[in-house]
């Protein structure tokens, strides 16, 4: 990587750091749901979880133990895997391309909405971006030098990869393609490599293997939950929802290769072995999941970490077109563009006022009222557990002063960290608690409702009960 291309990839990094950390931080009076259910899972160290693989909920505790627990750390996590992102591209558009056309790749690339509207609730899709861009640049610096170095770590790196989501599965047929089809990239590999890479492989993601031969393969029960719920929306409207959400995500890119397509000057080609990887790593895994969406729905946030050779990619079909973005005044065109977003974002409620409105919720307040009236019963016991939903029951954990687990729907199945003798001995809040479950736990006594707003948000009315503790708690 030339220093031009790594300095200004820092700079970017830093500047997403930064700015796509505060925005949603300022925009948000309560998280988003996906990354309140990676804290959740996070208190508690685990091989898998009853959705996913483990990795994001290992990055969210990492943050924590930094940061503290609070939504700034959780917004911080997007923003770190998405800066590491940027250094891989840059690694790869720098392999490929010419000094100018890179940083130029880097840049559009960093435009995408994935890397700022569509960022910020943090999620298996974010923590995968940078480990399925990484598994890339391990599996060209393998390739180049023949280093059985690089294929171990080219291993390590796609257990990552899995053990952040396990569409990291598309990258393995893509690159047996590409071997099947460029003697030129097959004749770099031997078995030893192979080998090397495998048991790498097998030793980061072997215990999770073993989780899951533990846990009924809970995960893939959830899978095909997903694909349950959505086979009732028409197949070839989910298929071109799909394709067209691609597309929106890279609207600015569509934008630039339209001006540059028109430009007249002297164009040239990558070589063909770079053409053939840029085509089958770059765009063959959602070629391939395109495939799969002619025969089971897709969701199109799926596709978010499978693309980190877009603006590669066109760059190659460009024929040296986008070096001419290597301006001051492009420069200007992404710092407008990032304000515009940011913009966006933190006035999005407004501009929407329809939409759901979880962002301002009164989460703080309600989780400071249900602590303050634990504590008012139970002055000697921390509050250890709360059970409800992924959300309600995530924010009242995380704005709690105690260590406080989630229980999820006061499920042990799903959330084997909890047992209902831990719920017995160190008592419970319930967050809008079923029936069934009040029968369940039938020392649980019903409060009375809590109506709280905030500056933000309108009176919302808050129902809950609370289970005593009657025993010695061993929950940490």
């Amino acid at each position: 990587m030339s220093k031009n291309l790594q300095r200004l990839t820092f700079a970017l990094m830093v500047f997403q750091l930064v700015y796509w950390t505060l925005i949603p931080f300022i925009a948000h009076h309560a998280p988003p749901l996906d990354v309140t259910e990676m804290y959740g899972w996070s208190l508690s160290f685990e091989w898998g979880f009853y959705k996913h693989p483990p990795m994001p909920t290992w990055l969210v505790a990492l943050v924590q133990m930094m940061v503290g627990k609070n939504m700034l750390s959780l917004f911080l996590c997007a923003s770190l895997v998405i800066s590491v992102t940027y250094y891989c591209v840059a690694w790869l558009a720098g392999r490929f391309l010419s000094e100018k056309e890179a940083i130029v790749a880097v840049f559009l690339y960093a435009l995408t909405i994935y890397c700022h509207l569509w960022s910020t609730d943090f999620n298996h899709n974010q923590m995968q971006m940078p480990f399925w861009a990484l598994s890339l640049v391990c599996i060209v610096k393998t390739l180049d030098t023949g280093s059985l170095k690089w294929a171990s770590v080219l291993g390590v790196v796609m257990g990552c990869n899995a053990l952040s989501k396990y569409t990291a599965a598309f990258i393995l047929p893509c690159a047996l393609f590409l071997l099947a089809v460029s003697p030129a990239w097959r004749k770099k590999l031997n078995w030893q490599m192979i080998a090397i890479a495998s048991i790498s492989f097998l030793m980061v993601f072997g215990p999770h293997l073993y989780w899951l031969t533990q846990h009924n393969f809970l995960p893939f029960h959830y899978v095909g939950e997903r694909f349950d719920e959505l086979k009732d929306s028409n197949l070839l409207f989910a298929w071109f929802d799909y394709l067209g959400n691609i597309a929106l995500a890279h609207l600015c890119l569509i934008f630039a290769a339209l001006y540059l397509v028109r430009k007249k000057i002297k164009l040239y080609s990558i070589s063909k072995e770079s053409q053939i990887f840029i085509w089958v790593m770059g765009v063959g895994p959602v070629l391939l999941t395109l495939i799969v969406g002619l025969f089971e729905p897709l969701y199109y946030r799926w596709v978010i970490p499978m693309l980190p050779m877009i603006t590669i990619f066109a760059a190659m079909m460009l024929k040296g077109r986008m070096a001419e973005l290597f301006s001051k005044r492009a420069f200007a065109i992404f710092i407008i563009l990032e304000v515009i977003f940011g913009l966006t974002y933190l006035f999005k409620d407004q501009m929407n006022p329809h939409q759901s409105a979880r962002g301002k919720y009164p989460a703080p307040e309600i989780a400071h009222a249900i602590y303050q009236e634990w504590h008012h019963l139970y002055p000697t016991h921390s509050l250890k557990i709360v059970s409800g939903g992924e959300w309600d029951a995530g924010f009242v954990s995380l704005f709690s002063p105690d260590k406080t687990y989630v229980y999820t729907h006061a499920d042990s199945v799903i959330t084997p960290w909890v047992k209902e003798s831990d719920v017995h001995d160190c008592g419970m809040v319930m967050m809008s608690p079923s029936e069934e479950d009040l029968h369940r736990f039938k020392q649980a006594k019903i409060q009375k409702p809590l109506r709280i707003s905030s500056k933000n948000s309108e009176e919302v009315e808050v129902h809950y009960a609370i289970s005593p503790p009657q025993g010695n708690c061993q929950l940490k």
